[in-house]
C-alpha cells in the first residue's frame, strides 16, 4: 500500500509540475513497484491517466483555450484507434506490449534531447484528412502500449496539428 501511495504521488507530482508524465510513470509503477502483471497495468494506466487528464482540462476549458476542431477531429479517430489498439492488445504478450512502452520512452527520450526546430506548420487549420489520421495512430498506439497523454497527443497536436502549445 505504502508503494502504491508513493507512487500515485511521483504521477500526481509529475503531471502537476510539468503536464506530462503520467502514464510513462504510471505503467512502470504499477508493473514493478505493485507487482500488477503487463497489461492490468496498461489497461489501469489508461484509466488513471485519462481521469487525471479529464480534471486537468477543465481549467483550460474554462479559460476558453480548448480548440473544439481539433478536439473533434483529432479526438473522435483517437477514441476509435485507442479502442482497435487496445482490442489488438489481446493478439501480443504482455511483454511485447511492455517492450513497445520501453521503445516508445526510449525514442522520446532521444528526441527530448535534441534541440527544437521551429515548425513551419502552426496553423490550426491543418488538413482535416491529416488531423483525423494523426487522431487515429495516435490513439491506436495509445490503446496498444498505455501511452498517450502529454507523452503522445500532445506532441502530435502541436506538430503535426500545428495548434499553439498552451
Amino acid at each position: 500500500m505504502t508503494t502504491t501511495l508513493i507512487g500515485a504521488l511521483l504521477v500526481g507530482l509529475s503531471l502537476g509540475l510539468m503536464g506530462s508524465g503520467g502514464s510513462i510513470l504510471t505503467v512502470p509503477i504499477l508493473t514493478f513497484l505493485v507487482g500488477q502483471p503487463e497489461k492490468v497495468a496498461i489497461a489501469g494506466s489508461l484509466a488513471v491517466v485519462g481521469f487525471i487528464a479529464l480534471m486537468g482540462a477543465i481549467p483550460y476549458l474554462y479559460r476558453g483555450l480548448v480548440h473544439w476542431r481539433s478536439v473533434l477531429l483529432f479526438g473522435v479517430p483517437g477514441m476509435i484507434g485507442s479502442y482497435g489498439g487496445a482490442w489488438t492488445s489481446k493478439f501480443i504478450s504482455g511483454e511485447v506490449q511492455l517492450g513497445l512502452f520501453a521503445l516508445t520512452a526510449v525514442v522520446a527520450a532521444f528526441f527530448m534531447m535534441r534541440t527544437p526546430k521551429l515548425s513551419t506548420v502552426n496553423s490550426p487549420e491543418r488538413a482535416i484528412w491529416k488531423i483525423m489520421l494523426d487522431g487515429l495512430l495516435v490513439g491506436a498506439f495509445t490503446g496498444l502500449v498505455g501511452v498517450g497523454g502529454g507523452f503522445l497527443i500532445v506532441p502530435a497536436l502541436v506538430i503535426l496539428g500545428g495548434l499553439p502549445m498552451h
